[in-house]
């Protein structure tokens, strides 16, 4: 069994779905050829991958880091979005022709694709079969309205969005109806999903909702061994992470600002509150907050935190669920629409879930987790993680289909003197 792992090159999250689904099926069926085509954070990666006994191939020849830069300017018309941003970060023609050639030359059974739409395509075009791991129903663009957009401070050319939209719902639509199996870890939404590819894939059973696709859950560790690693001491511990892609530098370093500054007034209650912050890269902070830039497995950290502040990346949503973390979840603007769709579905699911907020606002929002911690699992947590992770329904979901275009390929063995 020969399966493909690509995932999509934009954050973090789509590295470490991938890499929780090949751990998972390296697990269960020892011999199974996996391979990962890796586009993104390679130094971080390839040896996690590696360690997971996956063949790494870099095919982007360059480190990629999406979350120390700005990626989009504020002119969304065909040239500025489609031209300089999608087509390289999503349908790139370099990237589906080196995809193909990569099929042709490992020729699996089956193609995972995590939400990459240069890998899909070239799947589709080559007659590869492949799976969709996807957190999106429809194309980002297509589940946020111009006025939106507008809001977030860009300069809207709405007929060409109209023409690009279009576009990528038909690209979306015909990987969603040619893929072998479609999986998300997304739950429905009426107001946000109804009448999208996904939708319709989850109503004739073509795609799965499994819940969270994560890396193994750990057992709850020695908390203070984790806290003394980091330098903490025992008083309760609030952990501010930032999202893996930014569409504007500045707001990531607003977001961040909002944190240390709520952290400094949270404190006048709480003297011994304590903040880690994951900022993605080195930043400027008060003595008593420990800054990490990244942290592979934070986990251990997780299971420590009294409360979260995170930006609603989706993957970071679902592990999060499935640890039962309180969390606020913050989108530091309007203008990081990739991440708009997830804030309002959490807003939606019963979650703090903040747009642009100040530090007094993230204040009366943490208050009450630190004062009074839920006693069980929330409803919002319940609804993305009903039972804890799904990585294994995913894997398995996963190795049925590559058995089965794999055995729709297989020559068929000769038979003996049966005739004509």
């Amino acid at each position: 069994m020969r399966i493909v792992l690509t995932p999509n090159s934009t954050g973090s999250g789509h590295n470490m779905r991938a890499l929780a689904l090949a751990r998972e099926v390296r697990r269960r069926h020892p011999d199974a050829e996996l391979t990962v085509l890796l586009a993104s954070l390679q130094s971080t990666f390839a040896p996690l991958f590696a360690e997971a006994g996956v063949r790494v191939v870099d095919i982007a020849g360059e480190q990629v880091n999406h979350a120390t830069r700005s990626n989009l300017g504020q002119d969304l018309d065909w040239a500025g979005y489609i031209g300089r941003y999608l087509a390289p970060a999503f349908v790139n023609g370099e990237r589906l022709l080196s995809y193909l050639a990569h099929y042709r030359d490992l020729a699996p059974d089956l193609v995972v694709s995590d939400y990459n739409i240069s890998a899909s395509l070239a799947a589709v075009l080559g007659g590869t079969p492949h799976a969709l791991v996807t957190e999106r129903y429809d194309f980002t663009l297509c589940q946020v309205d111009d006025a939106t957009l507008e809001a977030g401070g860009f300069r809207v050319d709405r007929d060409d969005l109209r023409r690009g939209r279009n576009a990528l719902h038909t690209v979306f639509e015909r990987i969603v109806q040619s893929a072998e199996v479609v999986l998300t870890d997304k739950p429905f939404v009426r107001e946000l999903d109804e009448g999208t590819a996904v939708a319709r894939a989850l109503a004739d059973g073509r795609a799965v909702f499994t819940g969270p696709m994560i890396r193994e859950v750990p057992e709850r560790t020695d908390g203070a061994a984790v806290r003394a690693s980091l330098g903490l001491g025992p008083g309760p511990l609030m952990v501010g992470s930032v999202g893996g892609t930014s569409m504007f530098w500045e707001n990531k370093q607003r977001v961040i600002e909002s944190y240390i500054d709520a952290h400094r007034l949270l404190k006048r209650d709480r003297p011994d509150l304590q903040l880690v912050l994951l900022g993605r890269e080195w930043v400027e902070a008060p003595e008593d907050v420990v800054v990490l830039t990244y942290l592979p497995d934070w986990m251990p950290l997780l299971q420590e935190a009294d409360v979260l502040l995170s930006a609603p990346g989706w993957i970071t949503v679902t592990e999060v669920a499935a640890l039962r973390v309180p969390t606020v979840f913050v989108l530091s603007s309007l203008g990081e629409y990739h991440e708009v769709e997830a804030s309002r579905r959490l807003d939606l699911l019963g979650f703090p879930s903040l747009v642009a907020p100040g530090a007094g606002e993230i204040c009366e929002a943490v208050r009450p987790l630190l004062e009074a911690p839920a006693a069980g699992p929330t409803p919002g947590q319940l609804a993305i993680a009903p039972h804890g992770p799904g990585t294994a329904e995913a894997a398995t979901l996963l190795v049925e289909a590559a058995r089965r275009s794999g055995a729709r390929t297989s020559p068929v063995p000769a038979t003996d003197g049966g005739g004509r």
